[in-house]
C-alpha cells in the first residue's frame, strides 16, 4: 500500500504508514520493473543499498539509539534491535563480497535457506554458569575446573583410518625425505596423534575430569578408557554400567512417571498417577493422558480434497507419485527443505536457455561465464570443473538448436506456463521449450541436467512426457496449437551421450496402441493425490529420497 493512502486514517495508522513508507523506499531503491508479469531487479542494485534505503525510511535509528543509551526498561530491547539491524547489514555486506553480481533477490533466497544464523558479530561471552563445547585441538592451551571427555568409543577415539590431504602432499614429503611410507608406519603415526589429542583433552581439567563411553550390541568403549581407569582382574574385562541420574527437568520427570505407570509395584503406580494428575492440573506438557499419542484416535481421516475439489497435477510429479505416494505427500508439504534457487548449475543453464533463445555455443558459454559468480562457488579446481560441465551443457543445447532448425522445428517459446483441466485434474506447470512443425503440431522439450535417464523401452509410456502431450492436446498453449507432435527429454548433463545429441522422444499419443493411457494416468493420479491414504513404496528411488527419515518403510523412520 502506498503511504499517501494511509494519511487520512489518523494517528492509529502511524505504524502502518511507517511500514508502507519503508516498503516504498525499498522498491524505489531496488528500481523494480515488471516485464510480462515477471518482477525483475535493475542491474547493479545490491542488497546493501536496498536495506539502507529501507532503514533510513523507518526513522528509527535515532530513537533506538537514545533509548539504548538512556537505560531503563526499554534499553535492553533497543540494544538488541540495533544489534539485529547491524547483523543484517553485516550479512548483506559479506554476501556482496562473495557474490558481487548477485542482487537483492539472491540475498533474500540466501537468508531464507539458512536453518541457523551464518555467524554472529562478535564472539559471545559466557553469562553466568556455562559450558564450553570444543574439540581437543581448540582446547589446547586452555583450562577449566571440570572437563568431560565424551564419546570415547572404539573406532571413534582412536580413529585409526588412514587419511591425508586431497593432493597427497604428505606422500611427496615422504619421497623427498627418503622415509618411504608403509601402511604400518602410517597407522602408527595416526595412533600417536590420537593419543596425544586424548592427553590434551584430559589435562585441560584443574580439578575433575569425566570420561564417558557406551556399550551396546553395535558399540564398545575404547581402549583409552582402560588407560584412564584400569579394570581390576576380578571383573574379567567387563566394565560395569554406571547408573545415570535422572535430569532435573520437568520433561524427564514426566517421562519417569509415565514409565512408573506400568511398574509391577502397586504403590509405585499409585504415586505416579497422583503426581501426573497434579502436573496435568498445572498444565505441564505430556502429563495429561489426553495428549498421549498411544491413547488417541486418528486425528483426521478426511481426504486432502473434497470429491468435487480440483487437484493440481504437475507433469513432473506424476511419475514421482506413481513411484511412492508417501514421498510425494511429504515433498508437497515441504519435506524436501528450502529451495536453493539460483545456487544450482541446472537452474543457471535453464535460465540462460530461456533468456538467450536459440543462440550459438559461444554466446551461451559467454553468458555462463558472465553469470558464474551468482553460484557462490569458491575459486579453485572444483569450480573450474563445474564450469566446464556447464559449458558442456550449453554446448549440447546449441547443437540441438541447430538440429531442430534443420528438421523444421520452430521455437515457440521457453519457460512457458501451461494449464488444462481434465476432469478434476488441473494439469499445470512450466515447460522448458515449446516448438512447432510447419503442419502446426507442437512438441514439448524438457531439459535434463542430471545423470539419470529413462530406458528407451520406457519412453512410450513415460508419465511426464505423456502428461505434456495431454496438456498440448487439451489446448494448454492456446493460440499456438492443440495438436501434439510428441514430447522429448533432452539430456544435456551426465546422462548425455558423449558422441551425439541425446534426445529421448516419445511419439504422439495417437500413434500409441492405447492413446488414452496418459489421460487415465493423470485422472488416477489426481484421485490419489486427493485421497486420505498414501502408500510408502520401496524401490530404487529410496536411495536419494530426501524424506527417508520419516518413512515407516525404512529403518530410519520406523522409530518415529
Amino acid at each position: 500500500m502506498h503511504p499517501d493512502r494511509l494519511a487520512t486514517i489518523g494517528g492509529e495508522a502511524y505504524p502502518a504508514r511507517r511500514v508502507a513508507r519503508t516498503i516504498a523506499a525499498g522498491v524505489e531503491a531496488a528500481r523494480v520493473r515488471s516485464e510480462g508479469g515477471v518482477v525483475r531487479w535493475e542491474t547493479g542494485v545490491s542488497a546493501e543499498s536496498v536495506l539502507w534505503a529501507m532503514w533510513s525510511a523507518t526513522g528509527l535509528a535515532s530513537p533506538w539509539q537514545e533509548t539504548a543509551l538512556a537505560g531503563g526498561p526499554g534499553a535492553q530491547r533497543a540494544d538488541r534491535d540495533l544489534d539485529a539491524v547491524v547483523g543484517l547489514f553485516d550479512a548483506a555486506a559479506k554476501f556482496a563480497d562473495r557474490l558481487p553480481q548477485a542482487g537483492p533477490e539472491e540475498f533474500l533466497t540466501h537468508i531464507q535457506s539458512q536453518d541457523i544464523p551464518g555467524d554472529t558479530l562478535v564472539a559471545r561471552s559466557p553469562v553466568g554458569e556455562s559450558v564450553t563445547l570444543v574439540t581437543p585441538q581448540a582446547a589446547a592451551g586452555r583450562e577449566w575446573r571440570f572437563v568431560v571427555v565424551a564419546g570415547v568409543q572404539e573406532g571413534v577415539w582412536p580413529d585409526l583410518r588412514l587419511r591425508g590431504s586431497l593432493l597427497g602432499s604428505e606422500q611427496l614429503v615422504d619421497v623427498l625425505t627418503g622415509r618411504g611410507g608403509s601402511f604400518r608406519g602410517a597407522q602408527a603415526a595416526i595412533r600417536y596423534d590420537e593419543t596425544r589429542l586424548f592427553l590434551v583433552a584430559l589435562t585441560r581439567a584443574r580439578e575433575r575430569v569425566l570420561v564417558t563411553a557406551v556399550r551396546s550390541d553395535d558399540e564398545q568403549p575404547s581402549v583409552y578408557l582402560d588407560i584412564v581407569d584400569p579394570l581390576p582382574d576380578e571383573l574379567d574385562g567387563q566394565r560395569p554400567f554406571t547408573e545415570v541420574r535422572r535430569a532435573m527437568t520437568l520433561p524427564t520427570l514426566v517421562a519417569q512417571l509415565r514409565r512408573d505407570l506400568v511398574a509391577e509395584d502397586g504403590q509405585t503406580r499409585s504415586v505416579a498417577v497422583s503426581a501426573l494428575a497434579r502436573l496435568a492440573r498445572e498444565g505441564v506438557p505430556g502429563a495429561d493422558p489426553a495428549g498421549w499419542w498411544a491413547l488417541r484416535d486418528l486425528s483426521d481421516d478426511r481426504p486432502l480434497r473434497g470429491p468435487d475439489d480440483p487437484v493440481r497435477v504437475s507433469p513432473s510429479k506424476v511419475e514421482s507419485f506413481g513411484q511412492c505416494g508417501l514421498r510425494w505427500l511429504f515433498s508437497a508439504c515441504g519435506g524436501d527443505g528450502p529451495s536453493m534457487g539460483a545456487a544450482s548449475i541446472g537452474t543457471l543453464v535453464h535460465d540462460i536457455a530461456a533468456e538467450l533463445g536459440d543462440a550459438d555455443e559461444s554466446s551461451l558459454r559467454a553468458e555462463v561465464d558472465a553469470r558464474w559468480g551468482r553460484l557462490g562457488l569458491p575459486s579453485g579446481w572444483v569450480s573450474d570443473r563445474k564450469r566446464l560441465e556447464a559449458h558442456a551443457m550449453v554446448g549440447w543445447l546449441a547443437r540441438y538448436f541447430e538440429r531442430a532448425e534443420r528438421e523444421g522445428w520452430e521455437r515457440i517459446g521457453a519457460e512457458l506456463d501451461m494449464q488444462v483441466t481434465l476432469g478434476r485434474a488441473v494439469v499445470s506447470g512450466r515447460v522448458d521449450r515449446l516448438e512447432r512443425l510447419p503442419d502446426g503440431s507442437l512438441r514439448v522439450i524438457d531439459y535434463k541436467t542430471g545423470s539419470a535417464k529413462p530406458r528407451e523401452d520406457d519412453l512410450p509410456s513415460h508419465p511426464q512426457l505423456g502428461a505434456y502431450q495431454v496438456a498440448v492436446d487439451g489446448g494448454a498453449f492456446g493460440e499456438h496449437g492443440a495438436v501434439s507432435g510428441g514430447a522429448a527429454l533432452l539430456q544435456i548433463g551426465k546422462g548425455a551421450n558423449k558422441k551425439d545429441i541425446t534426445l529421448q522422444v516419445q511419439r504422439p499419443l495417437h500413434t500409441h496402441d492405447d492413446p488414452q493411457w496418459a489421460a487415465r494416468l493423470i485422472t488416477e493420479t489426481a484421485d490419489g493425490m486427493a485421497g486420505g491414504t498414501f502408500t510408502a513404496t520401496v524401490g530404487p528411488w529410496c536411495e536419494m529420497c530426501a524424506v527417508k527419515a520419516s518413512c515407516p518403510a525404512q529403518p530410519e523412520g520406523k522409530t518415529l
